[in-house]
């Protein structure tokens, strides 16, 4: 065979296996839908469209030489021409054989261009037996000691029974009916909302993805323009000034004069038209770029009913495995996405399909005890709005999360600690599912157990772009809802400078940016932090976590910059030494001898050429877990507190003489000078009668409390110049916020802080 020849062979393969893909997956919607209404009024309009889909994935088969899937499909066909003409009654008992067959057809469609097929002879006979059994009403429907002798084999050469095996569901899941824009098919289940009718045309993604790649990088050109446009402006700046001290300069020859005046006039008209030229320029050329790269990126929107289309398949083998009986329900299949983002959502999709199942859904029984109809409800929504967003709504009405459950779960796995708990939200609880390493399934299945789905659910949807919310309430049911950009958006980050390195946060991780003051951070459970919102969140600085040597600028600077930064639900504060503007490129990679480096996802180039490392958010805070930032007073306060004759003074307030005695002993060490009080009206009645430079206070005790004696303080215009430090055994969200709210500076737990902790806290209020 000649060269052009093979050529055109492998085009028309690989136009025969998108084609294929659509017949195939048309087929199995069909088939699901027969076997949930095998009474519908429209049964008969299903049955000749399943028809219809066979015979066409015949003739095409036999057009490229595929004998054994065209005499698969005549199988198939001539089963469906009996039931079409009513010669066959269609029953339940049949659907196993047809899918049996559409999952033998769909590995032969994956494994076209693969020399070693897992599909023999053998097993093409085998199910054309069992089809032609169906005519006879004498069908071998497949059970438990189904033989295996001659059934598909891997690349290891060991046996794999098709009926059982997890690599059949894979295969499905990863044909590639999704190379065109669209595709039809049957509905597979309940849909609503509108089906599109446009014409499509088949294009080549490889070739997309070139002219998108070629379309981003002009984003440096642009950015190049701008800086050039910027540098003019200088120029043109420079050339006002020299003309301003010009004239005012002492006066030249005339006649020089006049010619420097003529030559400055003649030189100032050009770059005065240069500026305008350029300014046009990069005006024009990043609008053209934009629309350029928002009409590429339009040609790679897909539908979700590609993704989508797989799920009916699952939740039925998943029903059928765990005896459950589950109502599907879609809602907006017909909104697009990127493709990109559709392929990487297939597998979250479809592993939060099963937890539903496994995990949400009730058992027949058990919904019948708690006066629930026998059928479960599994809904996914997808809903767009002007933001350019995408939100999927999947929801089931079983169990709901067993929060207790995963509070041991997390415990024993030392995610947290288990007295922990009492101080998180439900919200933090709820969170714990996406944990590595967590699972509240009593055994290890194929399924679940394991407690490494939700963890790379969490994953790929954050580095996406987009974000997961979990609700749930006890026998009622889980929601989850997950919001992801339509498009793979062009790169937008934060310029940061961080000890003289400069660093790019991605924008979508961006939570809020703020300036703190250094009266304005608190100290709970020895651990510097900010109310931001009415929430508790963390300091940590950038530089310490990337772990860059910091370098003293002599500057002394009221406020601290700070980025506030979201994964997920977790927030947390990163403090910088400046925030330089958002900039637009593209991200490359480090290439593979950097792939290990820590905290960094890629590189980007500035306008001016230089290149800067793109932070990798998720690396990042979890790198920042267990630091906390430390206030470094600059010379001139540490010159000022050192020349004080008398050391600061602590008024310490603890109903336990052990305690009181232990604590006086520490701090006296570390230079104070310490009085203590058994209670907080004593404490109050000292400050009445002395001076103090700190006051630090238990919680719990006789006649007045620390929150007590601390809003007292804090209500009185002569004490509220002073901090207050809780000291207390109280480890809730609720007491934290008592004291919060009533005017502390710091929240330490006894049965964590260290004497360190304790001073280091002191020394930086006072």
């Amino acid at each position: 065979m000649s060269k052009d020849q093979d050529d055109f062979l492998k085009e028309l393969l690989n136009d025969f296996k998108i084609e294929g893909a659509e017949h195939l997956q048309a087929m199995v919607s069909g088939l699901l839908e027969l076997e949930k209404n095998l009474n519908s009024p429209e049964k008969k309009m299903i049955i000749e469209a399943v028809f219809r889909e066979m015979h066409s994935m015949k003739g095409a088969s036999r057009a490229v030489n595929l004998m054994q899937i065209e005499r698969l499909c005549m199988n198939l066909e001539s089963v469906f021409h009996e039931i079409k003409n009513g010669k066959l009654e269609l029953s339940i008992k049949m659907f196993d054989v047809f899918f049996q067959a559409t999952d033998t057809l769909a590995i032969m469609l994956q494994e076209i261009d693969n020399p070693n097929k897992s599909v023999s002879e053998n097993n093409i006979n085998q199910l054309g037996v069992r089809l032609k059994a169906l005519s006879l009403k004498k069908a071998m429907y497949p059970t438990t000691d189904f033989p295996v002798k001659e059934t598909f084999r891997e690349k290891s050469g060991e046996p794999v029974n098709l009926i059982e095996s997890n690599t059949i569901e894979e295969k499905i899941t990863s044909i590639p009916a999704e190379k065109s824009t669209q595709t039809e098919a049957l509905p597979a289940i309940k849909h609503e909302g509108k089906t599109s009718e446009k014409e499509t045309v088949r294009i080549d993604t490889a070739k997309l993805y070139d002219s998108l790649r070629l379309a981003e990088e002009m984003i440096t050109m642009k950015n190049k323009l701008k800086f050039h446009s910027d540098q003019l402006q200088v120029y043109s700046s420079n050339i006002t000034n020299w003309k301003r001290k010009f004239n005012e300069a002492a006066s030249f020859d005339k006649e020089v004069e006049m010619k420097e005046k003529e030559l400055l006039k003649k030189y100032d008209e050009e770059l005065t038209d240069a500026v305008k030229n350029i300014e046009k320029l990069q005006y024009d050329a990043g609008r053209t770029i934009d629309e350029m790269i928002l009409g590429l990126k339009k040609t790679l929107l897909q539908p979700f009913s590609s993704l989508l289309a797989v799920v009916p398949r699952i939740v039925r083998d998943l029903s059928k495995e765990y005896n459950k009986e589950v109502e599907l329900n879609i809602l907006g299949a017909e909104t697009e996405i990127d493709r990109r983002i559709l392929e990487a959502m297939k597998d979250p999709i479809v592993h939060l399909v099963r937890n539903c199942i496994d995990h949400g859904l009730e058992s027949k029984d058990e919904r019948r005890k708690l006066k629930k109809s026998e059928s479960g409800t599994l809904s996914i929504s997808i809903l767009s709005d002007s933001d350019q967003k995408i939100k999927i709504i999947l929801e089931d009405d079983g169990n709901g999360i067993n929060r207790e459950k995963l509070i041991i779960a997390a415990a024993k796995s030392g995610i947290i600690k288990a007295e922990a708990a009492d101080s998180m939200t439900e919200q933090e609880i709820n969170m714990l599912i996406f944990a590595s390493g967590i699972s509240t399934s009593p055994f290890i299945t194929d399924v679940s157990g394991r407690g490494l789905g939700m963890a790379i659910v969490l994953e790929k949807i954050t580095g996406l772009g987009g974000n997961i919310e979990v609700e749930s309430v006890k026998h009622k049911g889980t929601k989850f809802t997950i919001t992801l950009p339509q498009t793979l958006a062009t790169f937008k980050g934060i310029l940061v400078k961080a000890s003289e390195s400069l660093f790019m946060i991605p924008t979508p991780a961006i939570f809020k940016a703020l300036k703190i003051a250094p009266a304005d951070i608190s100290t709970v459970e020895s651990k510097n932090t900010v109310r931001i919102n009415n929430e508790i969140v963390g300091i940590v600085s950038l530089a310490d976590v990337l772990g860059i040597r910091k370098r003293h600028t002599g500057q002394k600077n009221n406020f601290m910059q700070g980025l506030v930064l979201q994964l997920a639900q977790k927030k947390l504060v990163f403090i910088v030494d400046e925030v330089l503007g958002e900039h637009e490129g593209i991200v490359k990679s480090l290439g593979p001898q950097l792939k290990h480096v820590k905290n960094i996802a890629g590189a980007t180039l500035l306008g001016d050429g230089k290149i800067v490392p793109v932070l990798q958010i998720s690396e990042l805070i979890g790198s920042a877990i267990g630091k906390s930032y430390t206030v470094v007073l600059d010379s001139e306060e540490k010159n000022e507190n050192t020349a004080k004759d008398e050391p600061p003074r602590i008024l310490l307030a603890e109903d336990s003489i052990t305690i009181r005695n232990m604590m006086r002993n520490y701090l006296e060490t570390a230079g104070f000078a310490v009085v203590t009080a058994v209670d907080g009206q004593e404490a109050f009645e000292h400050l009445q009668s002395d001076s103090f430079d700190i006051v630090v206070t238990d919680v719990e005790m006789p006649r007045m409390n620390g929150i007590q004696l601390t809003a007292k303080i804090k209500e009185s215009s002569a004490f509220n110049h002073l901090p207050v430090v809780l000291v207390t055994a109280l480890e809730s969200q609720d007491d934290r916020k008592r004291g919060m709210e009533a005017g502390a500076n710091a929240y330490i737990i006894k049965s964590s802080f260290e004497r360190s902790n304790l001073i280091d806290t002191i020394k930086r209020l006072i």
